[in-house]
C-alpha cells in the first residue's frame, strides 16, 4: 500500500531595515542604496508526498505569498511606496518531483519548478519603470548508478549525472540577465568506506 502525506501551513515574515537601490539622476546617474525600512511577506504553503510502491516516491508543493512594503523611511528617496510589491518575489511558486531509487543500484529523479510572474525594476532607463518578469517552469533531471559495490553492499562508488534546465528554457530571474540554459554535470560519489 502507498503512503500519502499532506501538510499545509501559514507563514508571516517581517523585514526591518530593508535596503533598496535608488537610481541616481543626471548628470552622472550614480545610484546609491537607502533604507526602505519595513516589509512583510505573508502567505500559505501546502505540500503533498506520495510513496505508491517500493522504490518510487513523489512530492509536490505550492506557495502563495504577498511580499509588500509596509512602511517607508522618511530618508528614502526612491519611487517605492507603502503597499508596493517587493521586487523579484513571486506571489505564486511551486515544485514537483518523481524519484525512483533502489539501494545498491542507483536512482533517477525528474523535478519541475514553477516561478510565477513578479515585478522588477528596469535600471536601464531613467526614471526606472517597474516591469513584470513572466512566469516560467524549469525541469531538471538527476541520476546515479552504483558502479562498484563492497562485498557487504554497505559502501559503493557511483557515477552521477545532473541536467539542469533540461528543456533549455529561456528565462530571467533578474531583468536583462538571462539564466543559464541546459547544463550537464557529471561526477562520481563514494558512499561509506570501501
Amino acid at each position: 500500500y502507498g503512503i500519502l502525506r499532506v501538510s499545509a501551513g501559514y507563514f508571516g515574515q517581517r523585514f526591518s531595515d530593508l535596503i533598496q537601490y535608488v537610481d541616481g539622476g543626471p548628470p552622472d546617474y550614480l545610484g546609491s542604496y537607502a533604507n526602505l525600512t519595513e516589509a512583510q511577506s505573508n502567505g500559505y504553503e501546502a505540500e503533498l508526498t506520495f510513496t505508491p510502491v517500493d522504490s518510487w516516491s513523489g512530492s509536490a508543493s505550492y506557495t502563495m505569498a504577498k511580499p509588500h512594503v509596509t512602511r517607508v523611511s522618511s530618508d528614502y528617496s526612491g519611487d517605492i511606496e507603502e503597499g508596493d510589491a517587493l521586487i523579484r518575489r513571486p506571489r505564486h511558486s511551486g515544485s514537483a518531483n518523481v524519484t525512483w531509487a533502489r539501494l545498491g543500484t542507483g536512482s533517477i529523479s525528474l523535478m519541475a519548478s514553477y516561478i510565477g510572474s513578479r515585478p522588477d525594476i528596469d535600471f536601464n532607463e531613467f526614471p526606472s519603470p517597474t516591469v513584470t518578469l513572466p512566469a516560467y517552469t524549469k525541469v531538471d533531471f538527476a541520476a546515479s548508478y552504483d558502479l562498484i559495490k563492497s562485498a557487504s553492499r554497505k559502501s559503493s562508488i557511483g557515477l552521477t549525472l545532473r541536467v539542469d534546465n533540461v528543456l533549455d528554457k529561456q528565462y530571467q530571474d533578474v531583468l536583462h540577465f538571462s539564466a543559464p540554459g541546459r547544463t550537464y554535470l557529471v561526477g562520481a560519489r563514494l558512499n561509506g568506506a570501501m
